[in-house]
């Protein structure tokens, strides 16, 4: 009996209808792969459509199954297109999870370029709004459904040498919560999680780019090093469950206890 409990519980998505924005790489990637392990039927997008058919391939096997498609989150059409297909003609979906966002190169506020600041916000924030927007009319019809959306520790302090990005991934806590709110009375959920730094192909980048000087790593790192985000792809999921299901509004730390110090 208890054999049968541990993969009841390791099977809490079977057959569960999931969306992954950003899910070619690094963090995105890893929640692709962990809902699809769980059985769950996840459709993911990206820009890069060779690594979307790789990890498209490497879910192969797994107990459920992933569907890549092109899509650029900056771009309602695109959005729509992208969750019209992946729904059914917005027919079925039980988890969407928003995870498409950019970073930039270190800089000081004032010298932050202003192309790359608003590519920076149509991305890690009108990218979420848009997803949301079009997801949340087919979780309506259903009557239930969850959202997590991607922020980042950066989300509750400031972030020298990172305003564009630490600023989106404030407004990224502040829809979550304004739209779990909106839609509390209608069986939907709407969380977000706020990772520390992962050893990620964003995370290789920040780092080439300060060329080693730390004092403009924003946000600090974990004691332990950076996160396998496999791991921290776990709270994705546990937030997504049903195991979850009195949480709502919330903003979750993962960050191996680099913020505990920091005032919020």
């Amino acid at each position: 009996m208890a054999h049968a409990n541990k993969q009841d519980h390791f099977m809490r998505f079977k057959a569960k209808r999931v969306i992954v924005t950003g899910g070619t790489s690094g963090f995105g990637e890893a929640i692709v792969k962990a809902f699809a392990a769980e059985g769950a039927h996840v459709h993911f997008c990206g820009l890069i459509d060779a690594e979307g058919e790789r990890v498209a391939a490497q879910a192969q096997g797994l107990e459920g199954s992933a569907h890549y498609h092109h899509a650029d989150v900056r771009e309602e059409a695109s959005v729509k297109s992208f969750i019209e297909k992946a729904t059914d003609g917005h027919e079925i979906l039980d988890i969407a999870v928003n995870n498409a966002g950019i970073s930039h190169t270190a800089a000081r506020f004032a010298d932050q370029d202003m192309a790359m600041v608003e590519d920076v916000f149509r991305t890690n924030v009108m990218g979420i709004w848009l997803a949301m927007r079009h997801e949340i009319p087919v979780m309506l019809r259903q009557g239930a459904g969850a959202i997590v959306n991607t922020a980042s520790i950066l989300s509750r302090s400031g972030a020298e040498w990172m305003a564009a990005y630490g600023t989106s991934k404030h407004a990224v806590v502040g829809l979550t919560k304004s739209a779990a709110l909106d839609y509390a009375d209608h069986g939907i959920r709407i969380n977000a999680v706020s990772p520390g730094p992962m050893l990620t192909p964003m995370f290789e980048r920040a780092l080439a780019d300060i060329g080693g000087d730390m004092s403009k790593f924003a946000g600090g790192l974990p004691k332990g090093g950076p996160a396998d985000p496999h791991d921290v792809a776990k709270t994705v999921l546990y937030l997504a469950s049903d195991e979850a299901g009195y949480m709502n509004g919330a903003n979750v730390i993962v960050d191996g206890g680099t913020s505990s110090g920091q005032h919020a």
